[in-house]
């Protein structure tokens, strides 16, 4: 996993859209808007996002998610266990 660019992969549950970034305009569809595919870093549903995407990743896996904290998974193999 790339630490650094995580939030730019978690998919959105809602649909963004954003106005063309100044300098890449196209001139013949100056009032276009696009839409987001994937979470962008700065965007406030981006952490919920990756979050989401993390997440499942480690309930496929076999960890239960923290009843207190969420954001804690465990799994055990044998008498050992993992924390992350």
């Amino acid at each position: 996993m790339d630490v650094k660019t995580d939030f730019l992969n978690g998919p959105l549950e809602e649909e963004v859209y954003f106005a063309q970034p100044d300098g890449f305009v196209d001139p013949d569809h100056p009032e276009k808007v696009h839409r987001l595919k994937k979470a962008l870093y700065g965007l406030k549903q981006a952490p919920r996002a990756s979050y989401d995407e993390l997440s499942n990743f480690f309930i496929s896996k076999g960890f239960t998610k923290g009843t207190i904290e969420p954001t804690l998974f465990m799994i055990r193999y044998g008498e050992d266990i993992l924390i992350v």
